[in-house]
Parts: structure tokens; C-alpha cells; sequence
């Protein structure tokens, strides 16, 4: 587990590998901060080379990985798995307004 961010955090054993934190980090915000590592049953998900999360110099801390990870795996800080609240609406609101650049000056 890794709580080392200060809003955010990681339980790597309930992670599934779906990769779905390395899409939306990389594809929707752009910082590129998650990826994966190791081969076979030594896989996990890691940030910036294998650094801690809360070391992270990428990461915005916007909480796209936390609304896409379906298991729970990467969490807000303080909030169970079983208390969090899936909004997709949010997720599709981000997505399309990054699509029609609505947040670039």
C-alpha cells in the first residue's frame, strides 16, 4: 500500500492490472504519471520509475486514476472502498472538454 500522496492513495492488492489509471493519466490529462511494470506475476502499477506516489514530480492530483479505477485499488485518501461514489457524469464531462480544448488559455 502507498499513502505517501497527500490526498490520494494505492492498494496494489486489489489492483487488477486493467491499466485503466496508465489510459485515462496519460490519454485524458496528459502527466503520464502511471505506468506498468513487470512481467507475469510480478505486475503492478507504478509511478514516475518506481518512486512513491507522494515523491511523484508528474502527477497534478486531479483524481482522474481514482474515478477510473474500477476495484478501488487507487482510493482518496480517508475514504473506504466500500463509501466511495462512482459519478461517471464527471468522468465524461472531463473527457469531452479536454477533447474541445475548453481548458487550454
Amino acid at each position: 500500500m502507498d499513502i505517501t500522496h497527500e490526498r490520494f492513495g494505492i492498494d496494489h492488492n486489489r489492483c487488477v492490472l486493467c491499466a485503466r489509471c496508465v489510459r485515462v493519466c496519460d490519454e485524458i490529462e496528459g502527466a503520464h504519471t502511471w505506468d506498468l511494470a513487470g512481467r507475469g506475476a510480478n505486475s503492478r502499477t507504478i509511478t514516475d520509475l518506481n518512486r512513491p506516489w507522494g515523491l511523484s514530480k508528474s502527477c497534478t492530483a486531479c483524481g482522474k486514476c481514482v474515478l477510473a479505477c474500477p476495484t478501488g485499488a487507487i482510493f482518496a485518501r480517508g475514504v473506504g472502498a466500500s463509501e466511495m461514489v462512482r459519478d461517471r457524469s464527471r468522468l465524461e464531462f472531463i473527457v469531452t472538454a479536454r477533447e474541445k480544448k475548453q481548458w487550454i488559455a
